[in-house]
């Protein structure tokens, strides 16, 4: 059994670049791990992502904002819970409120994923828990199997 005093916690930020801007504190947990995070006022989470393999939840605390997927933007607030299946839509939260956003994001992981991000058109391979290694590239880069392989 694991206890964290989220109190006695400190925030940590985990990313703060351009229109980005959160932090965190990290709860713990292996294959369902979770954290306490802090959405800024007029900041978005992460960029819209879409996981193949991976399964996201949140449960919204305090505050207010948007979760963004392709079919448009749909209002949250406290008491909220919002999951996202893998495989599903992309999302992505955008705090166009006054407050910051206060939620416990939740992911249920296997040790390997596939995001793909559809308005960079980038996609990325992860492997590891926590991420151990991770690949990020353009979709339109792939190569042949067989490219530059001997003999062939």
């Amino acid at each position: 059994m694991k206890v964290v005093r989220t109190s006695q916690e400190r925030w940590k930020d985990a990313l703060n670049r351009g229109p980005f801007g959160q932090r965190r504190k990290p709860l713990g947990g292996e294959r369902l791990s979770a954290s306490l995070w802090e959405l800024a006022p007029g900041k978005r989470s992460f960029p819209l992502h879409a996981h193949l393999v991976t399964e996201e939840a949140l449960f919204v605390i305090s505050g207010r904002a948007k979760a963004r997927t392709p079919e448009g933007e749909t209002p949250i607030g406290p008491g909220d819970y919002v999951s996202f299946p893998p495989g599903g839509p992309a999302h992505q939260l955008v705090n166009d409120g006054p407050d910051p956003l206060v939620y416990i994001g939740m992911s249920a992981t296997s040790g390997a994923d596939v995001v793909e991000y559809p308005d960079s058109d980038k996609v990325a391979a992860a492997v590891g828990t926590p991420i151990a290694k991770r690949w990020i590239f353009r979709k339109g880069s792939q190569v042949d199997y067989l490219d530059r392989e001997p003999g062939v």
